[in-house]
């Protein structure tokens, strides 16, 4: 398999190079929104409605 400048996400799941992949990948999120995402989709829990003004729409 060909390689370009940078191992692949895929290529290095398939192959058994997370560890490289992460090298060259340097993280640069922001690790407490990411968690809170994580927690959150983990959870099963559906999020709550948004919160409306209870008007009906109107059409102009």
């Amino acid at each position: 398999m060909s390689r370009g400048k940078h191992l692949s996400l895929e290529e290095a799941r398939k192959e058994g190079l997370l560890d490289q992949f992460a090298k060259e990948h340097p993280n640069e999120a922001d690790t407490d929104l990411f968690d809170r995402l994580m927690k959150a989709m983990a959870s099963g829990k559906t999020p709550e409605e948004p919160e409306t003004s209870g008007d009906p729409a109107s059409e102009d």
